[in-house]
């Protein structure tokens, strides 16, 4: 049993790791896309609405992938540690929560930002 749950505390991290340079790199590529595809002015005559929506979509997929890939290892990582008396186990899965947060919250923001 204590095998189980050490693969899978390494697989949340794994996890963890991969979501946070995931997270990253969208945001990188958001912001770098808005740059090239920013129009200084919109004019009067256009409807940008299907735009906001499908931005809207797009924003929520990927907050809600980032937060289901790093929140879950790490309520399983806090789990496991509370269970085991593991206060490293547990202070790791609340790190990896607060990352995923940051990270959901900066994909959020950029869409507030720029959209």
């Amino acid at each position: 049993m204590k095998k189980i749950i050490k693969r899978l505390a390494n697989a949340a991290q794994k996890v963890q790791k991969a979501v946070a340079s995931i997270s990253m790199a969208v945001t990188t590529m958001a912001i770098g896309m808005t740059n090239s595809l920013a129009a200084p002015t919109v004019p009067s005559n256009v409807d940008t609405t299907q735009t906001d929506q499908i931005a809207d979509i797009i924003v929520w997929v990927l907050a809600i992938a980032i937060g289901a890939g790093g929140g879950l290892p790490s309520l399983v990582k806090i789990v496991e540690g509370q269970t085991n008396e593991d206060v490293r186990g547990r202070n790791s899965g609340i790190a990896g929560l607060c990352v995923t947060a940051a990270c959901v919250g900066a994909v959020v923001a950029v869409k507030a930002i720029f959209f």
